[in-house]
């Protein structure tokens, strides 16, 4: 494929399923309408920082310049930016504009394993019987609540942390202290120990008691409603999963990579026909068919 053809260039925040994710929704969008694109990750991008800071950057950088869209010679190209919600929402930190599109869930990962097979994952990525995997993961979307539920204290605890700007050892960037094995229960003594350190850092920043019970509402209301991918990082599912594999399997299993290459086989097993991936697409056809892009405009 030519590069003067690509007529939309989208930037995605990851390496390990971010391409392939974001980049079927583009195929699934754009193709039918004969519009080349280019899926690249953040690290391409100049500028320091983690993935998203590198986007949110670029993006600020080509808003305020004008050239999310140019238009050269009657060639029209178009930038797009692929950024996880994280909690963004609550920090009111979301960017309102149809060249950034969101995961509705914390991030990519969790609409992985929301519209993924498990059990058909597990099974053709470690080569053990359908049938046991089956059985120990459950049908398609059923196991990715048991596993978030292990970890909701942890939870609570990185959203009071983060929605509150309390900085220290709570924090999403790891996983799990308060479980000591990832695929079981938390432990109460850790989680109390971990919460009194939490809370008292949050009163010494002037935080209230009623902020601190919101943040813990919040993550309540979420879970009871069956919206705790919202709230739950998706990239911690792997985690858990490879754990429980590890653990159960009837046969030897090699644990080097396990963690990254799960999430990549639970990937391939997606059908990208969930409500975000279709309102996804459009949003995407959208952008292209506005500026001109579609194939029968004769600009691709």
């Amino acid at each position: 494929m030519q590069m003067s053809r690509i007529s939309m260039f989208a930037f995605v925040e990851g390496v390990n399923v971010d391409g392939y994710v974001h980049g079927s929704n583009c195929d699934i969008a754009l193709a039918p309408i004969g519009v080349e694109f280019r899926v690249a990750p953040a690290d391409e991008l100049p500028g320091n920082g983690g993935g998203k800071t590198r986007l949110t950057g670029y993006y600020s950088h080509l808003e305020g310049t004008r050239s999310l869209v140019t238009n050269f010679k009657g060639k029209v190209t178009a930038i797009l930016f692929f950024m996880d919600k994280d909690v963004d929402d609550q920090l009111g930190l979301l960017i309102d504009s149809p060249h950034v599109l969101y995961t509705w869930f914390y991030d990519v990962e969790n609409h992985v394993f929301h519209e993924g097979d498990v059990a058909d994952a597990v099974s053709s990525g470690c080569s053990l019987a359908p049938n046991w995997s089956r059985q120990e993961f459950g049908r398609r979307g059923s196991w990715q609540e048991a596993a978030s539920r292990l970890w909701k204290d942890w939870v609570q605890l990185c959203f009071t942390a983060k929605t509150l700007k309390v900085s220290g050892a709570v924090n999403y960037g790891r996983t799990s202290p308060v479980n000591p094995t990832p695929h079981s229960a938390s432990d109460p003594i850790l989680v109390a120990a971990y919460e009194s350190k939490l809370k008292a850092d949050a009163q010494q920043a002037g935080i209230t008691d009623r902020q601190w019970n919101a943040a813990g509402s919040t993550v309540e209301t979420a879970y009871d409603s069956g919206g705790w991918d919202k709230v739950f990082k998706g990239k911690w599912y792997s985690h858990i999963l490879a754990s429980q594999v590890l653990a159960n399997c009837p046969n030897r299993i090699d644990s080097k990579h396990l963690t990254a290459s799960l999430v990549k086989h639970v990937a391939a097993t997606m059908k990208f026909d969930s409500a975000w991936s279709l309102a996804i697409q459009q949003q995407i056809r959208d952008l292209a068919v506005s500026n001109g892009m579609s194939a029968t405009s004769g600009s691709t």
